[in-house]
């Protein structure tokens, strides 16, 4: 079995988004930057900010209360990216990071 016949599909999209807007810090090698989280699911995020990423590149989010994530990026715009974490949120800490904001 799959792990992605694990999560269910919802409007084409394999979990659903929440709306979440952060600033959080994003962190790649040395190079750090404050980007803005403009929504979030258990497998991921739309970050905008002027920052040059590119498909496939791992990376660390901070989010609220919870350690870095590890991430990877999924695709790009000319000021947004979506990003998938390496590990899925645990869905009480979802509920947790979106309630506080």
């Amino acid at each position: 079995m799959s792990q992605e016949a694990q999560f269910q599909q919802t409007s084409g999209r394999r979990a659903d988004r929440r709306r979440y807007q952060a600033s959080v810090q994003f962190r790649a090698g040395t190079r750090r930057a404050n980007v803005q989280v403009q929504d979030i699911s258990e497998l991921g995020a739309r970050i905008s900010g002027v920052f040059l990423v590119h498909e496939g590149d791992h990376f660390y989010l901070k989010l609220a209360s919870i350690e870095a994530i590890e991430c990877k990026v999924a695709w790009v715009t000319d000021f947004e990216f979506g990003c998938e974490f390496i590990r899925p949120l645990n869905p009480v800490i979802l509920d947790a990071i979106t309630r506080s904001n």
